[in-house]
């Protein structure tokens, strides 16, 4: 962010909410000012505030904090403008049937993966939550889909940060990544193999809006002894014919 007229401080703020994830629901003041590099009193003010108004609340047997209430209330005034939901729901409930596997839709916000719905099959419980979380564009089928039809400056802009190894499968090199890229172009669908997550493979397909730019995708995702070459195709044909008449329509 460097804009004119950016507030410093609500940034910091925003900075503070941002560190609460999924893995972390609950984090303590020395927490989060280790993870931002900020004064741990000027981190107490910001939760302090916070908590007054409602955003976060506090645990008294672990003094630490969580997000409040408030912001579920903001979130399900997003999620209820979100027709890009509605209308990809039923098509992932054939995918996740067709394929056994779950059927997760990610957009593209801010050069990262946000999880905003999933389905899974009906032989199967659902076992994890990640609805809400982000992750890198470079390291998830979902991702790398998307990071392979992004415009140029904006590859150039992923590929020249840091990439964190999340696995011994994850591609940090940008010349390596960048060959990968090629291929999903040409392929059309963006294999993740175990680069995340150990011992989880997945298969995305990207759609896109009115303008040709790359929106989002739509992934299956399992156990990765269940992804050999011959799953990875059909499970690629599968998300493919299912988003035909929703591809553009953004």
């Amino acid at each position: 962010m460097n804009g004119d007229n950016t507030v410093k401080s609500l940034v910091r703020a925003l900075q503070v909410l941002e560190c609460f994830s999924q893995k972390e629901p609950e984090l303590g003041v020395t927490e989060i000012a280790r993870k931002l590099g900020m004064q741990k009193s000027t981190i107490f003010n910001i939760l302090s505030t916070f908590q007054e108004t409602g955003y976060l609340t506090k645990n008294a047997a672990t003094n630490k904090y969580q997000l409040g209430y408030k912001l579920l209330h903001l979130g399900y005034i997003v999620s209820s403008r979100m027709s890009i939901r509605q209308d990809f729901l039923p098509r992932m409930k054939e995918i996740a049937n067709l394929s056994g596997e779950v059927c997760y839709l990610g957009l593209l916000d801010d050069l990262e993966v946000l999880y905003v719905e999933a389905v899974y099959p009906s032989t199967q419980i659902q076992s994890r939550n990640i609805l809400g979380e982000r992750a890198p564009l470079y390291c998830t089928g979902l991702g790398k889909c998307m990071l392979a039809n992004l415009e140029e400056e904006q590859i150039r802009e992923v590929l020249s940060r840091p990439m964190q190894s999340f696995t011994k499968c994850t591609i940090t090199d940008p010349d390596v990544l960048r060959n990968e890229l090629e291929e999903i172009r040409r392929n059309g669908y963006a294999v993740d193999n175990m680069e995340h997550e150990f011992g989880i493979r997945c298969v995305a397909v990207p759609f896109f809006g009115l303008d040709g730019k790359v929106l989002g995708a739509v992934s299956v995702s399992g156990p990765s002894p269940r992804f050999d070459p011959p799953a990875i195709i059909r499970n690629a044909s599968i998300i493919t014919e299912h988003l035909r008449g929703l591809q553009n329509c953004y």
